[in-house]
């Protein structure tokens, strides 16, 4: 049987640096057979990417397909980051930041960015991409900014003032800034699935810190995803199976601004106040980036509207762990797509 695999969400894009000294940075790949008489050999790596753990996992006609997707679909993760990282200025996401406007923006910025305003949209503004303001002022302040601090960085924020024409990019105010973490994770990791289906792979699981890509059965059985515990228990509120598509879990219990872990990278636009009532979303999608960037606007959302607009959207399907412990799922989770 294949061991389930935990699914959370880490915070994206932390510099190295923050992570515990020595951790192996060099890839590791091994080559394990594949069930007898399948004629196919599996090929893991994992690497440090995005400041989380990535692993590639593929089943291969030989060793030489499998690595040689593998090496690719790496280099094209590596190629996504060095769009989206907000923590290397030399990036065009980071340039647009400091200098409030981007010339000839890189097509997988701006198709990032219309799907983050399909979200805007639909969420009701409360995904919204321009909060980073906010986050970098909780970040700085650990959760507890001075008030006139968190009214000037809030009249930062609204998505609307974003405006894009021909490929160039600009803020309506300056001071303004963008973060994607709630989306372009899920990006990179869609781009690694889409190199290994270039090489011919169609069995494989992309785990990117939690956010999960999986198409093909190994060994003729689903993939099994456990849905991590908020609680870290090991009480997983549920295990799903899956042939194709994605799933993400947003939730604040990973990365609090302050001690009590009250103020998060989830983070209501309006207020600067992050959810207390739902704990952790878990979201199953075709793509990660859908996943991931539903799971994030989930979060902000009241449960009820939550799952009226998650049941609106084909191919989609949610599970809510609210403060009190219960589970509220739309119509169609546990799907097997």
């Amino acid at each position: 049987m294949i061991p389930a695999l935990q699914s959370d969400r880490r915070t994206f894009l932390k510099r190295l640096a923050m992570l515990a000294a020595g951790a192996a940075l060099a890839p590791v790949v091994r080559v394990v057979p594949a069930a007898a008489g399948s004629g196919r050999i599996r090929i893991q790596e994992e690497r440090m990417l995005m400041g989380t753990f990535v692993g590639l996992t593929v089943l291969a006609s030989s060793r030489m397909q499998g690595e040689e997707a593998v090496v690719r679909a790496f280099a094209e993760m590596e190629s996504q980051i060095c769009v989206f990282d907000r923590f290397d200025a030399s990036t065009p996401l980071s340039i647009l930041n400091r200098e409030g406007r981007l010339c000839d923006a890189p097509e997988e910025l701006l198709s990032v960015l219309d799907f983050s305003d399909g979200l805007f949209m639909r969420s009701g503004g409360l995904f919204d991409v321009t909060v980073a303001p906010v986050v970098n002022l909780l970040a700085r302040t650990h959760g507890a900014p001075d008030e006139n601090e968190l009214r000037e960085a809030l009249a930062l924020v609204d998505a609307g003032r974003m405006s894009r024409r021909d490929g160039d990019i600009r803020f309506g105010s300056r001071g303004m800034a963008v973060t994607l973490d709630g989306v372009a994770k899920g990006h990179i990791a869609d781009r690694a699935a889409a190199a290994l289906e270039r090489m011919g792979i169609d069995t494989y699981l992309v785990d990117a810190g939690g956010d999960i890509r999986v198409q093909g059965a190994p060994e003729g059985r689903p993939w099994r995803i456990a849905i991590q515990d908020p609680d870290k228990g090991g009480n997983y509120p549920a295990v799903i199976e899956l042939r194709s598509g994605a799933v993400a879990t947003s939730g604040g219990y990973e990365s609090g601004f302050d001690k009590a872990g009250t103020s998060h990278h989830l983070i209501n636009p309006d207020t600067g106040a992050s959810p207390a009532y739902v704990r952790s979303v878990s979201v199953q999608a075709p793509t990660v980036m859908q996943a991931d960037g539903l799971a994030t606007a989930l979060s902000l959302m009241h449960p009820r509207e939550a799952l009226r607009l998650t049941d609106s959207l084909p191919g989609h399907s949610c599970l809510l762990v609210t403060s009190s412990g219960a589970r509220l799922a739309s119509d169609n989770w546990g799907m097997r797509l």
